[in-house]
Parts: structure tokens; sequence; C-alpha cells
């Protein structure tokens, strides 16, 4: 882990090298070709008790969507994906997604994206859809925040319980340990922590919970606006190599047919769950292919060409943790140009 001297002189670079402008010179001389995905979760009021990165407060978003506004040609997927395909990409352009489609996509995010007209493609984990339940990483999140306990064990893990910050960081080493185990106990491990926090479990996600899944009414106003398009993100947000190919294929085809359903219209965009290179697999792309997806989106990061595969698509992650710096940098992909030549040399 980075110290903290280092991640200072890193965010002191990125604020020198974003004054200077040079990251939008060398993207709009140099690498116009190359189309931006951006990758956010949630979006709310304040930020988290108990901070996740995959949470980003309201006023760093609408900071974000201005400069996006100023710098780039913002476009939905399915635009963006005709124009990579004609090797059309010949301005900083970029594309905003949401996965997992929480209700504060509608209720924060959403009148933001209005008022600077920016595009944006949401995708839908489709079993939550309309209800009071949530991902099992929110009810971690969730439990975390309630309880009264000040330290806990789980398997080999002492986790300091006694601040914000330090609950922070045990809800990433949870949810990462969490993940690897097979789809079908995740379940019953996130039931057995709630239970040693001391927290019901089953306890529903109220209207106002940041991890509130969209409900029909709010999906259909976005789709009416003509600024949002949605996509798949499988049933239960299950990492889809760890399933079997028949299991496979119910994640994937139940949620392409309830985007549908939901849309009025064929379900062509899907992002892969977790998203790295070894959460999906060949069969799964076949599947995706079979139900009628014609692209689909990852977490591995840099930008996209017109030889870049369409059924995986590159993005950087946006989250409570990039400051306005570097989200410039990463935006243009100064950072990931850099990554480039230091692996070269």
């Amino acid at each position: 882990m980075p110290s903290r001297g280092a991640n200072s002189v890193k965010t002191l670079g990125a604020a020198l090298v974003s004054a200077s402008s040079l990251h939008r010179w060398l993207h709009s001389r140099f690498r116009r070709d190359e189309l931006t995905i951006l990758m956010y979760h949630g979006v709310t009021r304040n930020q988290l008790p108990v901070s996740d990165a995959c949470f980003i407060d309201e006023t760093a978003f609408r900071q974000q969507m201005k400069y996006l506004r100023q710098h780039f040609s913002v476009v939905p997927l399915s635009r963006a994906i005709d124009l990579l395909t004609r090797g059309a990409v010949d301005r900083p352009t970029v594309v905003l997604t949401f996965d997992d489609g929480y209700q504060n996509n509608f209720d924060v995010a959403f009148p933001v994206l209005k008022e600077f007209a920016v595009p944006a493609t949401i995708f839908l984990t489709t079993g939550f859809v309309d209800s009071s339940n949530s991902l099992w990483f929110c009810h971690v999140i969730r439990a975390l925040t309630s309880t009264q306990k000040q330290s806990i064990r789980w398997k080999d893990m002492e986790l300091d319980l006694s601040d914000p910050r330090r609950r922070s960081v045990a809800s990433n080493r949870l949810q990462a340990a969490i993940k690897e185990y097979p789809p079908a106990e995740v379940l019953s491990q996130v039931m057995r922590l709630s239970e040693e926090l001391e927290i019901d479990p089953l306890l529903p996600f109220g209207s106002d919970s940041p991890f509130r899944i969209l409900n029909v009414e709010s999906i259909r106003e976005m789709i009416q606006s003509g600024l949002v398009e949605f996509g798949a993100h499988t049933k239960t947000h299950a990492i889809l190599s760890l399933l079997s190919p028949e299991e496979q294929q119910r994640e994937i085809w139940s949620s392409v047919e309830a985007v549908k359903c939901l849309t009025g219209e064929p379900c062509r965009l899907f992002a892969y769950p977790n998203g790295r290179p070894q959460d999906y697999d060949t069969k799964t792309i076949d599947l995706l292919r079979e139900s009628g997806v014609s692209a689909a989106v990852c977490t591995s990061s840099g930008p996209n060409h017109s030889r870049t595969s369409l059924m995986e698509l590159k993005r950087y992650g946006v989250g409570s943790n990039l400051g306005m710096s570097m989200f410039q940098l990463q935006a243009h992909h100064f950072i990931a140009h850099l990554a480039h030549l230091r692996h070269r040399n």
C-alpha cells in the first residue's frame, strides 16, 4: 500500500499536470480516436458514514459532469459502439455508465445529468428492481455502519471497527474475502457476518437508503427523457466464471429478458459483475451473443479503439477516492499512457 507521502506527491503531480492542460492537449492532438468509458455506481447526497469507493457524493459528481460537458463529446454507449465500429471517434469522447442500478441514480444523479444534458447507460441487476432487497455487499456496508461492536474476528482477520475510517477498511477486506466464495454460499456468509455484528440481515432497505435498487417508475421516466439507456448486469450480481454454464445462462438470459420487458426494446448491452478478466470466460461471451447482446463492458482500465473487442470494452472506475485532478487525467487517458510507457521501459 502506498505511503501517505507517496500519495501526497502523486496528488500534487496530478494537480500540476491538470493545471497545465497538458492532458487535454495530448488527448485532442494525438489520442482523439481513443474512447473513454467511465464506470460509476451510486451517487449520494452526502458521503456515506462508512465510505465505499463505489459511492460518490453529489457535489463531486456535479463537478465532474460540468468538466465532461466542457471538454468532451458525451454520448450514450450505443452511439459510442457505432462510432468505434466505423472508426469514427475523432475527438475526445466519453461514455458514462452506472453499474447495479441504484435508486440514487434517479434521485440524485439524474437531475444532474439533465442539468448538463449528459446521457448515460445504466446496467440493472434485475433481480432487485422494485424490491426492498439489495446486493450482498450493500448488506455488508450497512451492517458495518449500524453495528455497535468495536471489533470483530472474521475467519483469520482481526478487524478494528473503532471509527469510520477503520470500518471502511474492514468493509473492503470483508467484501474482498466474501466475493471469493461460490455464489451459492455468498448470502449465507453475509447472513453470518450480519449476525456476528448483531444486525438483522433481513431488514428491508428503505426508500431513502443509498443501497436501494431502482423502481420501475423511475426507470420508465429516465427512458422517456431520452437521456438514459439500460443494459443488463445479471439477475443477482453473481460472478459468472464461478457458475456452471447452465447457471450462467440463467443469470444472463433472465436479466436480458427483464431489461427487454422494462424498456420495451431488445437488450443489446451488458456489464460483467466484478468485471475482471477472471470473472467471465469464453462461455460467458458465447451466452451473451446467443442472448442478443452485441457489446459488453468490463472493469479493466484503459482506452478503447476500433480494434478493441466490443465484448470486452474497458472502463475507468470513478469513486469517492478519486480527486478532481486525477479524474481529469484518467478521463483523458493520461494515467493509462504513463503506465504503458513505464511498462515498456
